[in-house]
């Protein structure tokens, strides 16, 4: 093999790894429903393939259905001025995992409309990519007895009266389901 020939493969090699390292990451979401218990902590995993930094990119949560900016984090910083009401104080970044791609979302004390489809952005100069994940929020046992025990009282006040067969509660793991 001549020096020309070695040069061509070394050449074609360094071009090989030059378009992957600079090829766009794509953003990455969890393609299966993230289930959280009514209020227990969540987290909607969102990552840069190839991993890269993120901290000088604009990254933004926003849930499809209430149509709000969850979690907007630009500039370096978080920026709770977009932040609505809904999830104010209840939703970070992992600070530590930007620098590796990591743009996932921690949502603390879930409520039953933290429940939908959320959007994680990634924004720069030159890119803008999204992915999608699934949050689903559960009533535990103990919610649906006091659900239960809620009704109960509901019933007494409108009929001035209680018996066990006035309601029955059917338990998870199927959808809450109110019988007659």
């Amino acid at each position: 093999m001549g020096i020309m020939e070695e040069n061509v493969g070394f050449i074609i090699v360094l071009l090989t790894h030059a378009a992957v390292a600079s090829a766009d990451p794509e953003v990455l979401c969890s393609s299966k429903p993230v289930t959280a218990a009514l209020g227990e902590d969540a987290t909607l995993q969102c990552l840069l393939r190839p991993p890269q930094d993120a901290t000088n990119m604009t990254v933004e949560w926003h849930h499809e259905y209430l149509n709000l900016t969850v979690h907007l984090y630009e500039d370096r910083k978080d920026n709770p001025a977009e932040q609505k009401e809904h999830s104010e104080g209840r939703t970070s970044l992992f600070r530590e995992g930007l620098t590796k791609g990591n743009l996932s979302l921690k949502l603390s004390a879930a409520v039953l409309s933290d429940a939908g489809r959320y959007r994680c952005s990634i924004h720069t100069d030159k890119l803008q990519k999204s992915c999608y994940v699934t949050l689903t929020v559960d009533l535990k046992a103990h919610h649906i007895i006091i659900i239960n025990a809620v009704i109960a009282v509901i019933i007494v006040i409108i009929t001035g009266s209680w018996t066990p067969q006035c309601l029955q509660l059917q338990a998870p793991p199927g959808p809450l389901v109110l019988k007659e």
